[in-house]
């Protein structure tokens, strides 16, 4: 599939994702978040969830280097990112035995989730699907996220954030909500922060 697919003219991220070579406006979503929110360090692991076309995982790669590792999920194919460890799967079928490969890069210092539903229009159902993911990623969180890391999820202005926020905040020292300047002012996506995993009580 050819890069050119992920771009839509019109604004001016896109056009400056395009010129810069980042696979997708949502690169800039990152990077601001990144510089105001999270810290990233060079050598630390970073599990992006959803990842393609792969916008967040060159993000993350150029921050982490050499020393460090970003690991891509995503059900569709994603062109080959320098020192990023792909798994083509459904998030439902990660485990840890899928990163053996790189265990020495586990358990992770940050795991992201740019992912969301097909949207229908219809608000209810859109948020339902949107917690379904969440949970979804709440599982890989508990299982591979290092006590003192951090995630960062996007979900829906409305249930699924308040339903996230609760969710983070059980397992996190702080949780912190953000609208990055890239997101187009007319969507209702929004970005949710977890810092500091604590060592809580998970239930099956």
């Amino acid at each position: 599939m050819s890069l050119k697919s992920n771009y839509r003219d019109g604004d001016s991220f896109t056009r400056r994702s395009k010129k810069e070579g980042y696979r997708s406006r949502a690169s800039y979503k990152l990077k601001e978040l990144l510089q105001t929110d999270i810290k990233l360090l060079k050598g630390d692991s970073v599990l992006d969830l959803g990842s393609f076309p792969g916008g967040w995982s060159q993000v993350a790669s150029e921050i982490v280097g050499k020393s460090g590792k970003v690991a891509a999920i995503d059900i569709q194919s994603m062109e080959h990112i320098e020192g990023c460890f792909f798994l083509k799967k459904s998030i439902e079928e990660v485990a840890e035995k899928d990163f053996e490969e790189i265990r020495d890069f586990l358990p992770f210092d940050l795991v992201l989730s740019d992912m969301a539903p097909n949207i229908s229009g219809i608000r209810e159902r859109d948020d339902a699907l949107m917690m379904q993911l969440v949970d979804k990623t709440l599982v890989i969180v508990d299982e591979l996220l290092k006590t003192k890391g951090s995630t960062l999820i996007k979900v829906f202005q409305g249930e699924s954030l308040d339903y996230t926020r609760e969710a983070l905040s059980v397992r996190f020292k702080k949780v912190k909500i953000a609208k990055p300047k890239a997101s187009r002012s007319n969507s209702k996506e929004i970005y949710i922060i977890g810092k500091e995993l604590k060592n809580y009580e998970r239930t099956s």
